[in-house]
């Protein structure tokens, strides 16, 4: 429900926090007070347009937050609409919206900002509003469908959910059959496509590391002559010794030394251990040139091995742009072809069943969906007659409801029924779609009756009627006083009114004002005791004068409406 709402620098409210309780809460005050100014705060909130003329003059932006909680019943559809939207999970949510002189506006769900967009798909799992505005569940044909299933109850939602349930098997089944190629002949190009890949990629006789080896070797070969140059280099710097040089190779000048302090180690022993480190130096040397020796022998550079090898890397870089960037991706993308291909070649067997399995499915959806639209028609005759019952007492006595039954040629999840709710307010004229010629107070009452009728189905929490009471007095302003009630015992209900019937049943009551602060006016609002409800109903009964006897008035209601409620509670 709507906990709290904070309004800043909006029309003429400068600051103003709303605390709202559970039950039905009564909005109150003279014309022009800033009712409908609450109303347009909380549309804001439920992504409604936004215009420059709502921020209060001598200010840059307007400012609205409201904070919502909400039930177990709604958590999945809540948690579902936050992960979407990339919003961390919550147990209350804090709506914002913020309009700026410039015509920007900025939307926040718990902090984070989103689309208007998003605030109007979380706005109807919330909040329905009824009255001269546009946010209202009854004037969204594709909303009659699910308001008319929710009153069917379990066999309805039983039949849909088995429904939905087939549906779902069709998309798959679809999917299996587009799988396997959309016909024989695209299957079979699509075996010509595989059979030539596994062929190139087999024939290959790819082997692990190949190609890491083959770059190696290539390396290898295209630098042979620079390496049997270097190669000989050293093995004659550290061994062999060059002819003509006057200069003894590393070996030979190593052992001169050795025998000069082998000489030295005979007369000073602290020496001796150098003549081991020498003679080690000595055998490693010799080992690396006899290794450099026997690298020069087998050092052999044939040219055709290098073309060779080139072209083999040629190949293997080919395959790879064609099947993977390495040779593993290349064999598993050959596993996967031949696992297609045996799918194939046995698709038209596969397609026969898919197809077969999709005929006995589409049979059921539609034998369903017959026996969906029979629950539907008869919810429909007892929604109709309960409606027209309730509406005679809201005034509308002559008022006709008609559900519109329209067959699809296409399956979807609710069945092949398309449905829309038509009303006459009066005698003699046809009935027409609800959302072409009902009237703000007519669509008021309207919700009112169907919400009534649906009060324990209806997982919107929070339903709010603007003015429901404009043009009906007397009996009928009492029944939709206790229709409010009957209401407030399933939902968090809102209602502006000027009607001292419906502000009697108030379990919360603020009276907006306006007050002049210097040259500036301002709208204002006070959540009244028992004793300001009671003068507040007195001045709705007669105007500024509150006398006693008008008092005695309001304690009758008051008494009457506590009695009502209690008796309901009872029911």
């Amino acid at each position: 429900m709507l906990v709290e709402l904070r309004v800043s620098n909006f029309a003429l409210i400068e600051d103003l926090t709303l605390n709202f309780s559970s039950g039905l809460n009564i909005l109150s005050g003279e014309t022009g007070a800033g009712k409908s100014i609450v109303i347009g705060a909380i549309n804001l909130l439920l992504g409604e347009r936004a215009a420059v003329e709502q921020i209060r003059q001598g200010h840059e932006n307007a400012y609205v937050e409201g904070f919502i909680s909400f039930s177990s019943a709604l958590k999945n559809d809540i948690e579902s609409f936050l992960e979407s939207a990339g919003i961390e999970r919550a147990d209350e949510l804090i709506i914002a919206r913020e309009v700026f002189r410039s015509g920007r506006s900025v939307a926040r769900i718990n902090g984070r900002a989103v689309p208007v967009s998003l605030l109007k798909e979380l706005g109807q799992l919330l909040i329905d509003l009824h009255g001269q505005h546009q946010h209202q569940s009854l004037l969204r044909p594709d909303q009659h469908i699910v308001l008319l299933d929710s009153f069917g109850g379990d066999n309805i939602n039983s039949t849909c959910s088995s429904l939905s349930d087939l549906y779902k098997r069709r998309l798959i089944l679809k999917k299996e059959l587009s799988m396997l190629g959309e016909d024989s002949g695209e299957r079979e190009r699509r075996l010509d496509v595989y059979t030539f890949q596994l062929k190139e990629i087999r024939e290959a006789a790819l082997k692990s590391e190949e190609d890491t080896e083959l770059a190696q070797r290539e390396k290898l070969l295209a630098n042979a002559e620079k390496i049997s140059i270097l190669t000989g280099q050293a093995y004659a710097d550290i061994y062999a010794g060059e002819e003509d040089s006057p200069v003894d190779a590393v070996v030979d000048r190593l052992n001169h030394s050795l025998h000069l302090l082998t000489e030295v180690a005979s007369i000073d022993q602290s020496l001796a251990p150098l003549l081991d480190l020498l003679e080690s130096a000595s055998a490693n040397l010799e080992e690396v040139s006899h290794y450099l020796r026997d690298y020069q022998t087998r050092l052999e550079f044939e040219p055709t091995e290098l073309v060779a090898i080139q072209d083999r890397l040629n190949f293997i870089n080919t395959l790879k742009r064609k099947y993977g960037t390495t040779l593993e991706e290349i064999l598993s993308f050959a596993d996967h072809v031949e696992e297609e291909m045996e799918r194939l070649k046995n698709s038209e067997e596969m397609a026969g069943k898919i197809e077969n399995e999709i005929i006995e499915v589409e049979e059921q959806l539609t034998e369903q969906s017959i026996s969906l639209r029979v629950l539907r028609q008869s919810a429909a005759e007892d929604l109709v007659r309960l409606l027209e019952e309730c509406l005679k007492e809201l005034a509308l006595p002559n008022a006709r409801f008609e559900v519109k039954f329209t067959g699809k040629d296409t399956f979807s999840p609710k069945g092949m029924d398309q449905i829309e709710f038509l009303f006459s307010a009066n005698r003699g004229e046809e009935v027409k779609p609800l959302t072409k010629i009902i009237s703000g107070g007519e669509v008021s009452r309207v919700m009112l009756a169907l919400k009534t009728i649906l009060a324990c189905q209806d997982l919107v929490p929070t339903l709010i009627f603007d003015e429901i009471d404009s043009g009906i007095g007397g009996a009928t302003v009492q029944a939709v006083a206790e229709k409010l009630i009957h209401l407030a015992e399933h939902h968090q209900v809102m209602c502006v009114t000027h009607s001292p019937q419906i502000a009697s049943m108030a379990d919360c009551h603020y009276r907006l004002y306006k007050e002049t602060v210097g040259e500036r006016t301002l709208t204002k609002a006070a959540r009244l005791t028992a004793e300001e409800k009671r003068e507040e109903i007195a001045r709705m009964l007669d105007g500024a004068s509150i006398d006693q006897v008008s008092l005695q008035h309001v304690d009758s209601l008051l008494e009457r409406a506590l009695r009502f409620k209690k008796e309901s509670a009872r029911a």
